[in-house]
Formats: structure tokens, sequence, C-alpha cells
């Protein structure tokens, strides 16, 4: 079995959101389906760790979303082992159409940490040495910037709902994005600009890039406070910061979330309105 591990998808109608495409939280789904796959391949699948009392915790992802995916695409997910020290290791992937275009890349941070004691811990080296190869292919790997919460950011609270929650009994990691990405639409919407506004006026806003980290894990019952600022603008998108914290002010999540403004005939960029961001 290579070590470069890759396997076949076909876009359900169910995985597009309301611009039409594949929502940038099942590209985080389609991430976390190929990695349980390779670890099934390897040697570290769900029942492997199970029975070595370990599980694995996603630090951080970056994702750039580089070509539109719609309903009945299909593509290949490719992932591989960049790096591995000890507890924590990295690992990039890249989604490839039939076509040959590049649909999607990224990254991504992993903690391995013992079922019982809730630590960090080093998984069998025979077993991580089934991952490693020789001079990976490795993309920009950046770690989340420190950003600053601003006055007059556009806040409101979330409970944690069972429905957010996956096998560990904490919010799933791909819907994170999805609260980011209702955060920016709520912040664009206390601006004048509600999806209905948009959809008047021809417009769109599509996701195009995620760099988000993982600090603590939130369960059921907990209420979020979540809050958003436009993190950089230019002629035809930019860049929004999205913050997740609990009542005491501790962090459980960031989110830098890069968009683009399109036509919605064209999907061509388009200038942003004045007072848009």
């Amino acid at each position: 079995m290579s070590k470069i591990f890759a396997r076949s998808f076909r876009v359900r109608f169910s995985e597009l959101d309301a611009t039409g495409c594949v929502s940038p939280a099942s590209h985080l789904r389609y991430l976390v389906e190929t990695a349980y796959d390779w670890g099934d391949a390897l040697g570290l699948g769900a029942r492997d760790s199970q029975r070595m009392g370990i599980f694995w915790l996603i630090r951080e992802t970056q994702f750039h979303l580089l070509h539109p995916l719609r309903h009945n695409d299909r593509f290949d997910f490719t992932i591989w082992m960049v790096n591995w020290q000890r507890v924590r290791g990295t690992r990039c992937f890249e989604l490839t159409q039939s076509d040959g275009q590049v649909a999607a890349r990224g990254s991504q941070h992993i903690v391995c940490m013992d079922s019982a004691t809730l630590r960090p811990t080093s998984p069998p080296q025979a077993v991580i040495e089934n991952f490693r190869i020789e001079n990976p292919r490795v993309f920009l790997i950046e770690r989340f910037p420190k950003i600053e919460r601003q006055p007059g950011s556009f806040t409101f609270q979330r409970q944690v709902e069972w429905g957010d929650l996956d096998p560990l009994e904490h919010i799933n990691n791909a819907n994170y994005v999805t609260l980011a990405e209702e955060a920016a639409t709520r912040q664009r919407a206390d601006r004048g600009w509600s999806p209905a506004k948009l959809a008047e006026s021809n417009l769109i806003v599509a996701t195009r890039s995620i760099h988000i980290q993982y600090l603590s894990p939130a369960v059921w019952g907990e209420t979020l406070t979540i809050s958003t600022h436009p993190h950089s603008t230019h002629a035809t998108g930019g860049t929004c910061y999205v913050r997740m914290s609990r009542p005491d002010g501790s962090l459980v999540c960031e989110c830098l979330l890069g968009w683009a403004l399109l036509d919605r005939a064209t999907e061509q960029p388009h200038p942003l309105p004045e007072g848009f961001c």
C-alpha cells in the first residue's frame, strides 16, 4: 500500500451550500474521511487507535479552495505525511478533478492523545514509520497569526447543540467552519448586505481559503461568544477574523476566512460596493 494515499469521491447534492458549490465544511469532511481510510490502510485507523488507547486531535488546518466543485463532480483526495515529531505531526493534502485540475489543497497539524489521561502521547513508532516518506511534497505551512479582538467587532452568542457534536462528544471540526461562515454572513447583513440583498444585486460571497486553529473542545450546552471583524480587504474580497470563546474569555477556536465577491451569473470577481466591509 502506497504511503501517499488517495481515495475517490463523487459530490453529492447535500454537500453543496447556497453558492451551488461544495461547502467549505464539506471539504473538511472529505479530509476526515480520507484520513481515516488512510489510517485503516496503514495501521492507524479508528479501530486500531481505539485498541491502542489513543485518539487524534486536529490543532490547525489550512485549506485553499482553488476551483469550485459542483454536484456530481468526481475527484481524488490525496493525503500524505510531511513530518512527525514525538506526539504531533503535519499532513498535506490535495483534491484533483478527473481532468487533472487541482480543486483544493492544504495542510493540517494533528496531535496524538492518550484516551485515559487525555494528555498528548507518542503513538507506536513502528506504526508511524508506515507513514513516513522521503522528501515529501510540502505546501506553505503558516502558523496562525496572533490577532487581537477589535473594538466594535460584530458579536453574538450561540449554544452548542446536539447536532454540532461528533463521536468524541465535542463540536465537530467542520462545524466550526460553518459557525465562522455564519458569523461573517451576520456581520455583512448587519451592514446592509444580507443574503437576500446580495441575491437582488446578483452578487454572491464565496469562501476562498480557511485557516482555523482549534484551541479547546466545546461540548453540549456550552454558550459560545462568537465575534468577527475584517482582517484585510482588497478590491474584490478580503479576509475576516472569527473568534469563538466561552463566557470566561477562554478561547475555543480562531478562524481566518478568505472570501471573494462574485457576479452570480459570470462567477467573476466583482468590485466591493462602498460600505460593504
